[in-house]
């Protein structure tokens, strides 16, 4: 159990920290970000039957913080993520009204989005630290496939919103990759936790733009 523990701990860590866990871990990553999405759901969820939305949610933010927090900021980075925070919370706020092709109790379908959000934003980071070959980073094609279907799959319980939202967080990768390889200026934790913050916050706004017409 200490020993899953400790992958579980490590794919949590990786992108915050920007260090290559071990293949075991890497492949968890997605998944990972699925439970870190879980974790801020059920605070929104228990939150938004004492509070107001805006509480609720500003509980659950913190909650994924603190569960995987990431290295302090340095320079411009410090107002980055407060940017990353506020838009991230507007777009959230926006999307706490939206509805899903499927019946869900009050409060969850926002939850679900956060999962969405956090576990295509990990397999696209996934993705980027395979960009020189799977091999690179201690995965086969297949680790990556895997990774990447677990990771990109609750996007499409959201239906035609979730996919454009998928869709916009991949146009914010691709847009990243040259600025997240080596030779870049920003530490390699930093250019990582950057990249998982535009793509999650990339697919809240492309989901966010396509439910008003849905």
């Amino acid at each position: 159990m200490n020993g899953s523990w400790r992958l579980v701990v490590a794919a949590l860590n990786c992108v915050a920290r920007g260090s290559i866990p071990p293949r075991a871990a890497l492949r968890l990553v997605p998944l990972a970000g699925i439970v870190l999405g879980l974790g801020g759901a059920c605070v929104y969820w228990l939150g938004a039957q004492l509070w107001p939305t805006s509480v609720a949610l500003m509980l659950a933010m913190l909650a994924t913080v603190s569960i995987a927090p990431p290295e302090a900021a340095t320079g411009n980075g410090v107002i980055y993520r407060v940017f990353f925070l506020i838009i991230k919370y507007n777009a959230l706020m926006a999307l706490s009204s939206a509805k899903l092709p499927f019946s869900l109790p009050e409060h969850l379908t926002l939850g679900l989005v956060m999962v969405a959000g956090q576990a295509a934003s990990r397999a696209l980071v996934v993705s980027v630290m395979s960009s020189s070959g799977p091999a690179a980073i201690g995965m086969t094609a297949a680790d990556l496939a895997v990774a990447m279907i677990v990771g990109l799959a609750p996007a499409a319980l959201l239906g035609i919103p979730g996919l454009i939202g998928l869709a916009a967080a991949i146009a914010v990768r691709l847009a990243r990759t040259s600025s997240v390889l080596p030779g870049n200026a920003l530490p390699c934790a930093e250019r990582l936790d950057v990249t998982q913050q535009l793509t999650e916050i990339g697919f809240y706004l492309g989901a966010l733009a396509t439910w008003r017409f849905v």
